[in-house]
């Protein structure tokens, strides 16, 4: 070839190179580097019940603060991860509606109850888990959660390889003494299907978490948007979080023996490699730590044992999470129930239904208004749902409901309404016998007729209005509405079993209906029958109350001896129970730091 000839072919050969160096630089996918998968499983801790409002407990802590600050925002909102994403399978405990979450991660992946596909405002450990992940990996990362509450290892979650379920010789020795059954016990006539009931329950979860597993590595991109098929995927590592239901499950493990909790864990963790086709996955036990290092020792052991195991060395490590419980909360717990229940009650009642004025909290809180609520005279009315669709054919729990009024009572709870003609009578107005918790109301100053559902209305003048807060002190046994000058002020749609006049502060928008001189107040409440009588009865009273700034510094005093600040600041960091690591987002959060620390250390 020529030189003449040669010259269009360089031309061409350096305006390819010059094209190819003009490219953008290549994601770390496209470089080859396969997605990173993290599966996460577990029950009602693995969801996690760590409500968003507990972050800033978080921040109280110097361990801890440096990890709020990755968690969130500047502007204070929940961070996302932008090269993390998640593909959540949850939905209610017994997995008949399952859904799954799908997204970039962020707060909301934790316990979303029967809306599986929706944000729950909760985290579990996945979010700090993901966010440690993302700091330490350069290439994308997909987390695959599946989790459901109230699951046990021994039966719903129960490996293939561990075989069928047994009861322990300690236990059947027990059922043989009771042929014909006993509390727990199914006579011998039910055995047989207490058995099939048992095996057709077992392992139902571990093949939903299996398939769902399989589904998403099905097809990554559908999820991770990042996914690079050429480069692939790696499944990096598997983290378990469970063990409450097997931890109080004495028929399983009876004396407190869980030596089968470690055996059945490491024909779990067999299975899933095996099944999954990755028979070295990294595996991280999530050692369940509810009430601390004191608690639940022999618990803690067989959970963790299987880490131990020589076939398991190297990868499988056992994570304890009793460190994380946080005993501030732990002891201001118990005390929140006391100070609840105070704070939530306006007046108790003695055992005959009246009134108790010895009751030590009666009174920091001031009637307001004249007559007296005891001497105000009110005007009632009973009526019943005459249109089908307000009528409630069986028997529920909560009764209350708005129904369709019969003509010319739609503006009852007016100001101008005419009430002259309807009965009248002192509160309490009643029916039937209320008996609960020692108390007995039973003769009311007022007796409510027949009808199901009860209007009520009283004046009363107010001359002061000084005081620093006003709340509604009210009797009924199902749910109601109160208004207040023709405004409604509080809607309430449950019930309360036991007779007590309820505590509700009023807000602004709310209090900017009491004014001086003439008030109407009214009350909308239905009552209430057994599911085994038919028996109906009810108690309704309402009242307005007011407290002064100088009663109110008393008050607050008063109730630090029952929760203190620091209790009080404790329970910021709580929103659930102990059982739930008390929903606290500081447990959690450590928690998933852990875990995912844990991991990387399994891949050096």
């Amino acid at each position: 070839m020529t030189a003449p000839q040669l010259k269009p072919l360089l031309l061409t050969v350096l305006t390819l190179i010059a094209a190819v160096c003009c490219l953008p630089l290549p994601t770390a996918s496209a470089q080859g580097k396969p997605l990173k998968v993290f599966i996460l499983a577990g029950q009602s801790n693995m969801e996690g019940h760590a409500e968003i409002s507990t972050f800033d407990y978080i921040g109280k802590d110097p361990l801890t603060a440096p990890m709020l600050k990755e968690m969130r925002n500047p502007d204070g909102t929940p961070r996302i991860c932008d090269h993390v994403w998640m593909s959540y399978l949850t939905g209610p405990y017994d997995g008949s509606a399952n859904g799954e979450g799908l997204g970039k991660l962020t707060a909301g992946f934790g316990a979303r109850g029967d809306q599986p596909t929706r944000d729950g405002g909760k985290i579990g450990p996945e979010f700090t888990f993901g966010i440690c992940m993302d700091k330490a990996i350069e290439q994308p990362i997909l987390i695959i959660k599946t989790a459901w509450g109230g699951r046990s290892l021994n039966t719903e979650f129960r490996p293939p390889s561990a075989g069928e379920y047994k009861l322990p010789e300690q236990t059947q020795k027990l059922w043989d003494r009771h042929p014909d059954g006993a509390h727990g016990i199914p006579g011998l006539a039910d055995r047989k299907k207490w058995q099939d009931d048992k095996n057709a329950a077992s392992g139902v979860f571990y093949r939903m978490m299996i398939e769902h597993v399989k589904k998403v590595l099905a097809d990554p991109g559908r999820v991770c948007p990042e996914y690079d098929q050429q480069a692939g995927y790696e499944l990096a590592g598997f983290v378990w979080l469970q063990g409450f239901n097997d931890l109080v499950d004495g028929q399983t493990y009876p004396g407190g023996n869980y030596d089968e909790y470690s055996r059945l864990l490491a024909h779990f963790i067999r299975d899933v490699r095996r099944d999954l086709s990755a028979p070295q996955m990294p595996f991280v036990i999530g050692v369940l730590g509810v009430g601390g290092e004191s608690e639940n020792e022999a618990f803690r052991r067989a959970m963790a044992a299987p880490a131990d195991l020589p076939e398991f060395k190297g990868n499988v490590i056992a994570v304890p999470t009793a460190p994380f419980w946080d005993h501030d909360i732990a002891a201001a717990e118990p005390k929140r129930g006391q100070y609840d229940n105070i704070v939530d009650t306006a007046h108790e009642l003695t055992a005959d239904g009246t009134i108790d004025r010895n009751w030590k909290w009666e009174n920091y809180w001031k009637p307001i208004g004249r007559p007296l609520p005891e001497e105000r005279t009110w005007r009632f009315k009973t009526i019943d749902a005459t249109e089908k669709k307000d009528q409630l054919e069986t028997y529920t729990a909560r009764r209350f409901r708005d129904i369709t009024l019969p003509a010319r009572l739609e503006d009852w709870y007016q100001p101008d309404f005419d009430d002259s003609k309807w009965t009248a009578g002192k509160a309490p107005v009643g029916k039937g016998v209320w008996d609960h918790s020692g108390i007995r109301l039973v003769r009311f100053p007022a007796q409510w007729e027949a009808g199901e559902f009860l209007l009520m209305r009283t004046t009363f003048e107010v001359e002061d209005l000084s005081c620093s807060a006003y709340r509604i002190a009210v009797l009924a046994r199902q749910g109601f509405h109160v208004y207040l000058n023709g405004a409604k002020i509080h809607t309430y749609i449950w019930w309360k079993d036991q007779p007590y006049y309820r505590s509700i502060v009023l807000d602004e928008s709310q209090t900017r209906h009491l004014r001086k001189g003439q008030n109407v107040l009214a009350i909308f409440a239905n009552d209430q029958y057994g599911p085994d009588s038919p028996q109906r009865y009810s108690a309704v009273d309402v009242r307005i109350e007011g407290i002064t700034g100088a009663d109110k510094e008393r008050l607050d005093r008063d109730l630090e001896e029952v929760l203190s600040p620091k209790d009080r600041e404790a329970l910021k960091g709580a929103s659930n129970g102990g059982y739930h690591y008390f929903g606290s987002a500081k447990i959690f959060a450590q928690m998933g730091k852990a875990f995912a620390e844990a991991l990387l250390s399994l891949q050096k």
